[in-house]
């Protein structure tokens, strides 16, 4: 079991998945109440402050990360850390090439 999970692209759908897993949590731990998961997308777009709030939900991946060091999963930890580095480079694009 533990080689099955133990691949850079498990790692890597994982890296990019937590992010947006923590978005929603924060969504459903502070909007919800107040408007829909598209209203709330919505204000963060026109404030022009998701790619901030994108970049800090890109903290998870830290977790996530050590995780898989922990559990000698070293390939899936690689995994992570490309997909953070994706994100990274959208934000960077997004910031100053956008």
């Amino acid at each position: 079991m533990k080689r099955s999970l133990d691949h850079i692209i498990i790692g890597g759908l994982i890296g990019m998945l937590v992010p947006i897993i923590t978005l929603f949590g924060y969504y459903v731990f502070t909007y919800r109440s107040q408007t829909s998961f598209s209203g709330f997308l919505e204000y963060f777009t026109g404030r022009r402050i998701i790619v901030p709030v994108i970049s800090l939900c890109c903290i998870a991946n830290l977790l996530v990360f050590f995780l898989f060091i922990w559990s000698n999963r070293n390939q899936s930890a690689r995994g992570v850390i490309v997909a953070t580095m994706i994100y990274a480079l959208w934000v960077v694009y997004q910031k100053y090439l956008a």
